[in-house]
């Protein structure tokens, strides 16, 4: 159970700038009538020194936002706040935390701590993970919730908490909490999911800010955007209230070999897990899902089949960067985030000419 305080239900997220703009990239600003809306991703443990400036030359480029995966190296909400430090403009997103790595209410804290830094700049992005999660903090048994019903009351959660609210939680024991920062007039943080299948998509219409999609064909961008609404709709929320965002990974200006490489052992390794396996195949790649698979498990990186890299990311320079994004665009996607692969023998610097070179405002 959610209980409210009076009015705090009433704090509006933070919008999304010119979300109601993106079904004409006429009407957007100079530098984004061609590329559209695009933030994006840095996954690699580069030395902070060099992180910090692929963000700001990102902020000075045209990017909308950074988003930051949690897998093995620095810790999310800590990065963001760093990175807040160096920057004025730019958003900044967990892309993503999961159920697993820490309790609802410290998310909310974490979130918070990061909008307050930047002066309202938070997005928290939210995944389930693999395994149990933190719902093993409060269940047990065999009549524990599955990962979409701890997904949906996580993400309860801390958007109450973020909206003001004082929130309880029996599945994660949370007992009256209330978030001590106060945003003033700022609105809260928007609370996005990430979203494989058709359940989650529903469940991000139903009830978060925005989605997350991961390793899309633009068909899927499209079937995706059409779930989600139906989703929102039947919420009886505005569809356009939520953002649609998805991940586009390549490696640009560098030896085509190196960058498929790069991309290869990567595809080979997301198709090794078996919910993407399944997106994989849903989208018309089940035989080339199934040798990647294999290829990583055996140690094989180079027999990741082309039909299926190709699909999934992009290579050469910013012709076809742009080129993806708009189809992105033109599926449905309002953000795409350019999650830059390293490749070749500079690891950090094919990462920065890959960021560059489909920056929505070159330099130059």
């Amino acid at each position: 159970m959610v209980a409210g305080s009076p009015g705090a239900a009433r704090r509006p997220v933070t919008p999304w700038p010119g979300r109601r703009q993106l079904r004409d990239h006429r009407s957007l600003p100079r530098g984004l009538s061609v590329i559209g809306r695009v933030g994006v991703v840095l996954r690699d443990p580069h030395p902070w020194r060099d992180a910090v400036g692929i963000v700001t030359a990102a902020e000075s480029c045209g990017y909308e936002a950074v988003f930051v995966p949690e897998i093995e190296a620095r810790e999310a909400f800590a990065t963001l706040t760093g990175f807040a430090a160096a920057t004025s403009t730019i958003r900044l997103g967990t892309g993503v935390v999961t159920v697993q790595s820490r309790t609802p209410t410290v998310t909310a804290m974490g979130a918070a701590t990061v909008h307050d830094v930047s002066g309202g700049r938070c997005v928290v992005g939210i995944g389930s993970g693999s395994g149990r999660g933190a719902a093993g903090l409060a269940s047990s048994g065999d009549d524990s919730p599955g990962p979409l019903a701890v997904v949906e009351e996580y993400a309860r959660v801390v958007k109450s908490a973020l909206a003001g609210d004082r929130v309880e939680s029996e599945l994660f024991g949370v007992r009256g909490f209330h978030l001590g920062l106060d945003f003033g007039e700022r609105p809260r943080p928007g609370v996005w999911l990430a979203a494989l299948g058709e359940r989650m998509v529903s469940l991000a219409g139903r009830l978060a800010d925005g989605v997350l999609l991961n390793w899309c064909t633009p068909e899927r961008v499209a079937a995706a955007r059409r779930t989600l609404a139906e989703a929102a709709e039947r919420a009886g929320r505005d569809p356009a209230e939520v953002t649609v965002a998805v991940y586009a990974r390549g490696a640009l200006e560098v030896d085509e070999a190196a960058a498929l490489a790069g991309l290869r052992a990567m595809t080979g390794m997301y198709a090794s897990f078996p919910a993407y396996g399944r997106q994989f195949a849903a989208m018309g790649y089940a035989n080339e899902a199934a040798a990647a698979a294999a290829a990583h498990r055996d140690g094989r990186p180079g027999d990741v089949p082309d039909a299926l890299v190709r699909a999934l990311t992009v290579t050469g320079g910013r012709a076809e960067a742009v080129a993806r994004f708009r189809a992105f665009h033109e599926a449905g996607a309002d953000l795409v985030l350019w999650y830059p692969v390293a490749a070749g023998d500079d690891p950090l610097g094919s990462v920065r000419a890959t960021v560059l070179a489909a920056a929505p405002a070159p330099a130059g």
